[in-house]
């Protein structure tokens, strides 16, 4: 494995490709062996691309693997801390999806804690996603023309800067294959309604105590957060299927957010 990580390395920076070795020579190689080549010889324009210092930032984020017990359980219990979408059956999803080349989701590993194993050095999580459910080509498209953010979770004890450099991280992934394309034109998202936070009327900020939740601070909005980073708002509708602690069921009106990327 070293020397096919050494090839990587030395074909993405000098240019020039290594002498081909005869495939006789690789018939010694047991069958996990030979599994391992052909991995590696597969994902050479992967790793070359993400070893691109066009890409600087993608180091913050890593790719999950949820064929792996260890990291499965990590994403189930994160998604636990985080309140929704918290069902093993949500995680088989997300799989399903990932194999089939529709997600991509990655571990947010901030440099304080890239020397830790798995799951410890993992302070949250993130998705991008080309196929909505049900179908929406203004969100997400099928040739990642259009990619969806999803599921932005950062633990509590390391909040504070870290989500928006997971985002910026994220805009540059939308470029790279298979996660993304060149073709990528934008980025959307869809988030609470701003007016859940700013207006105090019964029909916005009041729907807080039917829930029996504090309302949040204003100039907190979700919204309003990834509006600083460059997201543009260009229409509202009810969206969030949620219930008040009564029983009545409500659909609350989501904002949905666009930024178009640069070339």
């Amino acid at each position: 494995m070293a020397s096919d990580c050494r090839d990587v390395r030395w074909r993405c920076f000098s240019g020039r490709r290594p002498a081909r070795r005869p495939l006789q020579s690789f018939r010694h190689l047991s069958p996990r062996e030979s599994r391992y080549l052909v991995t590696a010889t597969l994902r050479l324009p992967t790793l070359c691309s993400l070893i691109s210092p066009h890409n600087k930032m993608s180091s913050l984020l890593q790719i999950i693997d949820l064929h792996d017990p260890v990291e499965f359980d990590e994403l189930l219990h994160q998604r636990d801390l985080c309140g929704w979408d918290k069902m093993a059956s949500d995680i088989e999803a997300w799989r399903t999806a990932m194999d089939a080349g529709t997600r991509a989701m990655f571990w947010i590993v901030p440099p304080s804690l890239a020397h830790l194993p798995l799951p410890d050095r993992c302070a949250g999580h993130i998705a991008l996603v080309s196929e909505m459910s049900p179908p929406n080509e203004e969100l997400a498209r099928p040739d990642k023309s259009i990619l969806y953010i999803s599921s932005l979770f950062i633990r509590p004890e390391h909040r504070g800067g870290l989500g928006r450099k997971a985002v910026q991280a994220l805009e540059s992934w939308a470029k790279i294959p298979p996660y993304g394309s060149p073709h990528c034109e934008a980025i959307t998202l869809t988030a609470l309604d701003r007016r859940y936070t700013e207006d105090d009327s019964e029909e916005w900020g009041g729907v807080w105590a039917r829930f029996g939740q504090q309302a949040p601070k204003k100039g907190s909005s979700t919204e309003d957060w990834y509006a600083r980073m460059g997201y543009v708002k260009w229409k509202s509708q009810p969206m969030f299927d949620e219930q008040f602690l009564d029983g009545t069921k409500i659909k609350l009106v989501a904002a949905f957010l666009r930024k178009t990327l640069r070339e």
